[in-house]
């Protein structure tokens, strides 16, 4: 009996995608869920999973080393972000389990067009992994390059949904006796958020990221040059959420008055002390500049290696405007329109 390992999210699509694959012929069929820093609705997508489908295998299985280590690397080779990335990272997981567990085929509800994923995008990326013909996407599998072994897919429906697809979704959930509470997404992606997902790639087009500076991108107030990004906190509750994602080597800058801004300085780890030093004016500027002073009022700005209990201290006058907003990465929920990259 062939076996097949299905990358379950719990959404429409891959639930979708399971049932089709149930009309066919006889398959052993474990359901896999992968958590992400994104998206870890474990529990209710288990719930779900022995609702629908009792008779099947699940397991679930973290993805963190994955995106410190290699998401940077997917962004150099040009895949579509945010989508195109995550996905590959999925596939990358997913490519290791089936050779150690000998699967024959791999089962995803991708639908060819959503996350600006072409045809060939989703091709490219199993081919990335190792995967190339053994990847079945039953809702787009009429766009796609048959699969390997298709003799022991005859029976299943291969359709040919493209982009959004919401409506056709919806009415095969009701033809495959899918209950409308199933319906509902679980989770949601802050990489949704189009200004926040901009904010990543800006970072990772410049070299590695770790989470921990991915998560600083959910903050307001994020400026970035070269040589460093910069996270500033205005209010009480925002400074009191920044202090837990101070690292060692990071500048805490603050003006040594009541509800003054508080800033995280995160600096490239190439740069030598005298150019971290020459930075550090304009993070400096940069405070002062949100804490409301005026364009010519000197400011004293206290700073400290976050390590480290010495304080020192800067006189700077407030950044300009225009120089301040050519620093700032796109705002939170922004209309920013990412540029899928071919």
């Amino acid at each position: 009996m062939p076996r097949a390992l299905v990358l379950y999210s719990g959404s429409l699509a891959s639930t979708v995608a399971v049932k089709l694959l149930a009309t066919g012929r006889n398959w052993k069929v474990d359901l896999l869920y992968l958590r992400t820093p994104f998206l870890n609705a474990v529990e209710l997508v288990k719930a779900r999973a022995q609702r629908l489908f009792p008779g099947f295998g699940f397991n679930s299985c973290g993805l963190k080393r994955e995106y410190n280590v290699y998401w940077h690397r997917v962004v150099e080779q040009g895949v579509p972000f945010p989508c195109g990335a995550c996905r590959s990272l999925l596939l990358f997981k997913a490519a290791r389990i089936m050779r150690r567990k000998r699967y024959d085929l791999l089962v995803t509800g991708e639908i060819v067009g959503r996350g600006g994923l072409g045809a060939k995008d989703l091709v490219r990326l199993e081919k990335m992994v190792g995967l190339q013909g053994r990847v079945f996407r039953p809702l787009s599998a009429a766009l796609l390059p048959p699969v390997r072994g298709d003799d022991d897919l005859w029976s299943v429906p291969k359709l040919a949904l493209c982009g959004d697809a919401e409506e056709e979704l919806r009415d095969l959930a009701r033809e495959l006796g899918i209950p409308p509470l199933e319906w509902d997404k679980l989770d949601s992606c802050p990489l949704e958020d189009e200004g926040f997902a901009a904010r990543v790639f800006t970072l990772l087009q410049r070299g590695p990221v770790n989470l921990n500076t991915v998560w600083l991108m959910q903050f307001p107030h994020t400026f970035a040059a070269e040589e460093f990004v910069m996270v500033v906190a205005r209010s009480p509750q925002e400074c009191r959420e920044l202090q837990s994602f101070f690292l060692p080597d990071d500048v805490r800058l603050y003006i040594q008055v009541p509800h003054s801004p508080l800033g995280l300085v995160r600096f490239r780890e190439e740069l030598s002390s005298a150019e971290i030093q020459g930075m550090l004016e304009l993070c400096a500027r940069i405070i002062a500049a949100l804490g409301g002073y005026a364009p010519r009022e000197e400011v004293k700005v206290a700073y400290r290696l976050e390590l480290s209990n010495e304080l020192d201290y800067l006189y700077v006058r407030p950044l300009e405007q225009e120089y301040l907003e050519r620093l700032r990465l796109p705002r939170l929920n922004s209309e920013v329109r990412l540029v899928y990259l071919d």
